[in-house]
């Protein structure tokens, strides 16, 4: 039997393990923790108190190896059969699944997933306010005055059973419309392209745009399954000399304030706006990161959304 040494330390929601193998980190309440481990992988467990009922989610670091989704989009890239047959199969169905059948309940259990799956702190703050919210239309259940059947009863209870209700509708609505771009960036899925009219299509003008259009995917989904090579390739690097056409993609991460607003069709000061919250943050995770910091407006949030790519630094 080996040398072991284990200590931990704990300060309110937050606890330090020292041991053998390093020093791991989490922090949580009852019934939602995240840990991080001594050798990077970050774990999320999500419980039910009193009910049994207790999901484990687990993923590499970051700057591991490219999670199972990026290898299914090179893989659908090069096989449109692959890519139609993983569409009917509709793999992440659970997601909305477990959201309804719950009443919202259980609604962080499939962006932990997600966390755990991509890595990214901002669906962990995600799967811990969908847990918080969840603790809280418990307590509505809680104090809810109830006959022996499970009816409220009086005032109080049909005003906090309404109150339940309305807050466990929005929060199934909105779980579920954040899930849809999550659930096909999980696993993979391309989103269905809405091809116009065929006089539409017909244009030259149109036809030229859908063709940079679909660049800009087989470009994104490239940098996914090999950011090495993207940025051998200077994917979304305008601004540099190139030989790869990558349907105007600029990256968020690295491009200059002038290329960005270039690219984007949006203001220089936004562009500046973008790059000085870039600088302060290191760099961005997602595109929510950079419009929920830089103060994007929706309308340039959506021009933004077609020609922007985030890059690893």
């Amino acid at each position: 039997m080996g040398f072991s040494y284990r200590k931990s330390f704990k300060a309110g929601p937050f606890r330090v393990t020292a041991s053998k193998s390093g020093i791991s980190y989490s922090a949580g309440v009852k019934g939602f923790r995240v840990t991080k481990r001594a050798n990077g992988r970050v774990q999320t467990t999500i419980s039910a108190p009193g009910t049994g009922l207790r999901y484990t989610a687990s993923g590499n670091r970051r700057q591991g190896a490219a999670t199972s989704a990026t290898a299914v989009n090179g893989a659908m890239i090069a096989d449109p059969a692959a890519r139609h047959e993983r569409r009917r199969q509709r793999p992440g169905a659970w997601y909305f699944a477990i959201v309804l059948l719950s009443a919202g309940l259980f609604s962080a259990i499939p962006f932990a997933h997600a966390a755990a799956r991509l890595s990214r702190k901002d669906l962990r703050l995600r799967a811990g306010i969908y847990a918080a919210v969840a603790a809280v239309l418990g307590v509505f259940v809680s104090i809810t005055p109830q006959d022996a059947h499970g009816n409220p009863v009086g005032t109080a209870g049909h005003a906090l059973s309404t109150i339940f209700a309305v807050l466990a509708l929005a929060l199934m609505a909105t779980a579920c419309f954040q899930l849809v771009p999550l659930r096909r960036e999980v696993y993979g899925l391309e989103a269905e392209l809405t091809l116009p009219t065929h006089a539409a299509a017909a244009d030259p003008v149109v036809a030229a745009h859908l063709a940079a259009r679909a660049r800009r995917d087989e470009a994104r989904a490239l940098a996914q399954s090999d950011p090495v090579l993207a940025h051998d390739l200077r994917i979304g690097r305008p601004d540099l000399p190139r030989q790869y056409d990558d349907g105007g993609l600029i990256d968020l991460n690295s491009a200059p304030a002038d290329a960005i607003a270039t690219a984007c069709s949006i203001e220089p000061s936004l562009a500046e706006r973008i790059v000085a919250t870039r600088q302060d943050l290191g760099s961005f995770s997602s595109l929510d990161e950079v419009f929920v910091y830089a103060q994007v407006e929706e309308g340039a949030a959506a021009r933004i959304r077609d020609y922007a790519l985030l890059l690893p630094r």
